[in-house]
């Protein structure tokens, strides 16, 4: 089916309801204690503010967090990272619009034991930004999960290890699937799967598709550097953010774990008390 002909700003107006949505009402529907409903609410304001963000940005070209940051009432540090979220979205959007075309007559003609559930990129991308948001709240409707920071750090720096490679200048670009660091991508998955709850089938999917077309496609592997440039710029500065010191306008993070529905903060010795 072809996709209806719309203006780049009503899509850019429909990513930004779409936002202003997650997480699903669904989602919160399965909550059974005040802390994880807390916890989605806390979700949803943030999803609330990239909306704004996103929308800001595109129609009026600045983003609003930095009046608020000039005049100290918020920390720039969350400004940079509302920043690198959106960059690291609108690299996922270009690169869903260029490619998922082509990723959907591939899927197709592979006659797959699973239907390809996608009709145009716009479907996709609402996709991935439902799985993103499900992947945060999902932790807290388990009986034990155990949020980590050292970990999440050590999965962003394995995860930069086993797709790029830094250059003598300090810059980064992509390495292709027979360059990448076999112990560090091993490690990666590792991490990965303890960390994310839901398996997003399709989002590891089409990265992966990327990545096998960037050997012989120019302009898909530019359009995946600069996806996977975003992505890691936006990883860095949250574990950048694991480091900062707590301040006037910023409340440091600590790991924590959820337990049966309520939020377990971390002891010193890393254990976590009901």
């Amino acid at each position: 089916m072809k996709e209806p002909t719309v203006t780049k700003k009503y899509k850019y107006q429909l990513i930004a309801d779409y936002l202003a949505q997650l997480p699903s009402d669904r989602l919160l529907s399965q909550a059974k204690t005040d802390e994880q409903r807390i916890e989605w609410l806390r979700l949803r304001l943030n999803y609330g503010l990239l909306s704004v963000i996103w929308k800001e940005s595109h129609f009026i070209r600045y983003n609003p967090f930095d009046v608020i940051a000039d005049n100290k009432q918020i920390d720039p540090h969350i400004c940079e990272h509302y920043r690198r979220w959106m960059n690291y979205l609108i690299g996922l959007w270009k690169l869903v619009q260029f490619v998922e075309p082509l990723f959907q007559e591939k899927c197709l003609k592979a006659n797959l034991p699973f239907k390809y559930p996608f009709q145009f990129p716009l479907e996709m991308f609402f996709a991935f930004l439902e799985e993103e948001a499900e992947d945060e709240f999902l932790p807290c409707l388990q009986n034990y999960y155990e949020k980590s920071l050292p970990k999440i750090k050590e999965m962003i720096n394995s995860g930069k290890k086993s797709h790029l490679v830094e250059n003598k200048n300090g810059t980064t670009k992509l390495v292709l699937e027979e360059q990448r660091n076999s112990i560090e991508v091993k490690k990666y998955k590792l991490l990965e799967k303890r960390h994310f709850v839901k398996e997003r089938r399709w989002y590891f999917l089409f990265i992966t598709f990327c990545r096998i077309e960037s050997k012989s496609n120019r302009r898909i592997k530019e359009n995946f550097d600069t996806f996977m440039t975003a992505f890691y710029e936006f990883q860095n500065h949250i574990a950048t953010s694991i480091r900062k010191r707590e301040s006037a306008t910023w409340e440091k993070s600590y790991s924590y774990a959820w337990k049966k529905g309520t939020k377990v903060s971390a002891s010193k010795g890393g254990s976590y008390s009901a």
